[in-house]
């Protein structure tokens, strides 16, 4: 076990306020989702579209065929919008790696 400290020593229990996650589920989502673009299809969206279209389940279809049809759309608008991405990735597995 990976705890400096005696359990029979702890007598209290520190508690915070609510905290609204339901932002935050969004926000671990969609980083899920760019990390999945960049890392599992190569930051190319139609792989992503042609893997829900060929192996999706209908639920996946319907949740992330926008998601990765609006990366497309983003990239097209934005060629560089793929390798930022990849940067703010990188950057973050570096930071809590």
């Amino acid at each position: 076990m990976d705890v400096w400290h005696n359990p029979a020593d702890v007598s209290a229990l520190e508690t915070y306020d609510w905290v609204d996650t339901t932002n935050l589920s969004q926000l671990v989502a969609n980083f899920a989702r760019a990390h999945m673009l960049v890392a599992l299809f190569d930051g190319d969206p139609q792989k992503w579209i042609e893997f829900l279209d060929e192996n999706g389940t209908p639920e996946e279809r319907q949740r992330e065929m926008p998601v990765a049809q609006q990366f497309r759309r983003r990239m097209a608008a934005d060629p560089l919008y793929v390798e930022r991405l990849r940067k703010i990735v990188r950057e973050f597995s570096q930071l809590i790696a």
